[in-house]
């Protein structure tokens, strides 16, 4: 892990040296391990240096080969073997094992069709010096973050979001569409940011820029066609557990030893159980292996049982740093640091976690997010049930399900079909249509009507990638998560966060090798019955604990956007909102859905709730540059109970 600066006058103007080393200043926490630069007239590169796997031990870059090419890379590449073999079958020898000097080798050999031949997490810039040509990528699946600002004269990359302020010329205009989908708790745009200047580097991409001209274009998405058959669920596991070991594996290329995160759940303690097994066969380096995990005492939280139950069963040394609270103060720095939004409320609890782990001496956690997105099966199953004639178990899963927890569910079973089954299944003009004849948008009431006519809100929340035809709705579900953005926009918040502690958190859920394999099996290894993670937990047994592999529950986080929402002052830190000067929402009637929610935070979606103060903070400390105060309001009896509960 490290991080990125690059500056390119496309109007052939010098490169202005001070706003350079602010954007490498504004990131000086990324580079424990040494700052390194280039400037050659209109041409800038830096890197804050953070060596994370034992072949980058002494690395500087920029790095520059003898064609004068220079690249800044932050991220590592797994699959090292196979890209030395190509660059030497294309008579190119590596003039050492670091991945940045494999990445600017095999770039000399293959060009501009180097990313797709990459698996791993990385964001990259290169100078092609002979063509005069810049040319930029991120990895499939958005692990490693990339910003850039083009005013039509310079083009700024950053790793970071507050690095592209530090060119003066650079306003912080809001972008009216991305924050209409902000408060509406989605955000799934690959290129929004809150400023309509500022974009993100969208996942699986790469840019040149060329005399000026700017080419982008897709490297990578998943494919359907690509499936996967098997003669029974023993194969499936089977070649699921080597695919997964293999994304572990890669991930345990570390200095020193390697932290893995536990919380009790399937995944988490998936990740920890193979890293385990992996070390005791010899397959990674024998080096410390610890567990590190939060406890909780709410009970809407609380996993203590299943985390010891999995320490006992690995045998390994854990650590349990307590949980931080999101607050206003914690907020306030984040959005005054990043100037961009403040942690997540499910986010932040990690503050000492992490600094504790790097305390032990570890560069590297192991996480276990993604397996939600990309085995848990998809809200299509009964689209596809009825799609494909299969009424009876149709009917039979939705009684099933009606049984489960949170129940009852408005408009019962009929209730369930009309939506699960049959609304997803009518064409998108048809659902418009629909929704406007019962006058129900897709956003919150509090938002205003007006300035959600203006920016297309509802045409944006419903917009979806065509589903390709032969892909089934669990297919769609991935494709349509992939081609979202939201995956690697929780990915972003990650890194940033640990980054600040000198930790990079590494992800073997989030594998595109995983991704592959996940797209082209069956609908009912990612959940069958009224199991998620299918194959996931046939592939575990005998390594996971088997009361973990068989729960179906989990714990319940928006309790957490509820105390979060309590500290920074409840309903009454929305007495006043600057978002209602603008002109985007409604305080009365935010206010009021504000309490609803609240009294059913189990069930009601809380993002809304909470973007909107996000958003509400952001704009009044960068947009209209006051500074937050902190309103002290009454708390409610029935919140005050869940704020002492936890």
């Amino acid at each position: 892990m490290g991080g990125i600066a690059v500056i390119y006058n496309l109007d052939g103007r010098p490169v202005d040296q001070a706003i350079f080393e602010r954007m490498l200043s504004a990131i000086a926490h990324r580079g424990p391990d040494g700052c390194g630069r280039w400037i050659e007239g209109s041409v800038a590169l830096g890197c804050q240096m953070f060596h994370t796997t034992p072949e980058a031990l002494g690395e500087v870059q920029p790095l520059a080969d003898a064609q004068g090419n220079r690249i800044v890379f932050d991220g590592r590449v797994d699959n090292r073997e196979d890209l030395k073999a190509a660059v030497r079958a294309k008579g190119a020898t590596p003039r050492d094992d670091t991945d940045a000097e494999l990445v600017l080798c095999a770039y000399g050999c293959f060009g501009e069709d180097t990313p797709q031949r990459i698996i791993g997490d990385f964001a990259l810039v290169i100078w092609n010096a002979a063509e005069r040509t810049l040319f930029c990528a991120r990895d499939a699946v958005g692990v490693r973050a990339l910003y850039y600002h083009n005013d039509g004269r310079t083009l700024l990359i950053a790793t970071e979001l507050q690095q592209i302020f530090a060119d003066p010329s650079v306003t912080t205009e809001p972008d009216e569409e991305s924050i209409g989908k902000h408060l509406a708790g989605r955000f799934e745009g690959r290129e929004d940011t809150l400023y309509r200047r500022i974009k993100r580097f969208p996942a699986a991409h790469q840019m040149s820029i060329r005399a000026g001209q700017i080419t982008r274009r897709a490297y990578f998405d998943l494919d359907a066609r690509k499936q996967i058959r098997y003669r029974n669920d023993d194969e499936y596991a089977d070649h699921f557990r080597e695919i997964f070991a293999e994304a572990v594996r890669c991930r345990m290329r570390a200095i020193g030893g390697i932290g893995a995160h536990l919380s009790g759940g399937l995944d988490s303690t998936s990740v920890a159980a193979i890293a385990n097994r992996l070390r005791r066969e010899g397959k990674v380096a024998d080096a410390p292996l610890e567990l590190f995990s939060l406890i909780f005492d709410h009970p809407d939280l609380d996993e203590r049982r299943h985390i010891f139950e999995a320490v006992k069963a690995l045998g390994l040394p854990a650590n349990y740093p307590p949980p931080v609270p999101v607050d206003m103060a914690m907020c306030v720095e984040a959005v005054r640091r990043y100037r961009e939004l403040p942690e997540y409320p499910n986010g932040g609890f990690w503050n000492l976690l992490w600094p504790a782990a790097r305390g032990k001496g570890f560069r590297v956690l192991l996480s276990g997010t993604g397996s939600d997105e990309w085995l848990s099966g998809s809200n299509y199953a009964y689209a596809e049930l009825l799609r494909t004639g299969r009424w009876v178990r149709l009917w039979s899963e939705v009684r099933e399900d009606l049984r489960r927890p949170p129940a009852p569910r408005k408009g019962g079973a009929i209730g369930l079909v009309l939506r699960s089954a049959i609304w997803p299944l009518l064409p998108a003009d048809l659902r418009k249509m629909v929704r406007r004849l019962l006058k129900q948008p897709p956003y919150p009431d509090f938002i205003q009507p007006a300035f959600a006519a203006r920016i297309g809100l509802s045409d944006h929340l419903q917009r979806q990638p065509r589903r390709p035809a032969g892909m089934s709705f669990g297919q769609y579900a991935l494709y349509q998560r992939f081609n979202s953005g939201i995956v690697a926009r929780g990915l972003e918040l990650l890194d940033r966060s640990t980054a600040r502690f000198g930790v990079e958190e590494r992800h073997p859920f989030h594998d595109r090798r995983l991704y592959e394999f996940a797209m082209g099996i069956p609908d009912d290894q990612r959940a069958r019955d009224d199991r998620t993670k299918y194959v996931l937990r046939n592939a575990m047994r005998g390594l996971v604990p088997a009361t973990i592999l068989a729960r179906r529950d989990k714990a319940l986080f928006p309790i957490l956007t509820v105390q979060a929402l309590e500290r920074i002052g409840g309903e009454h830190f929305f007495d006043t909102m600057t978002l209602e000067s603008a002109g985007w929402i409604d305080r009365a009637r935010f206010q009021r859905d504000y309490r609803v929610r609240i009294e059913n935070y189990r069930e009601a979606s809380l993002w809304p709730l909470w973007m909107t103060f996000a958003i509400e903070l952001w704009h009044r400390m960068i947009v209209l540059e006051q500074e937050p105060t902190l309103v002290a309001g009454a708390v409610s009896a029935v919140t005050a109970t869940r704020l002492a509960a936890g």
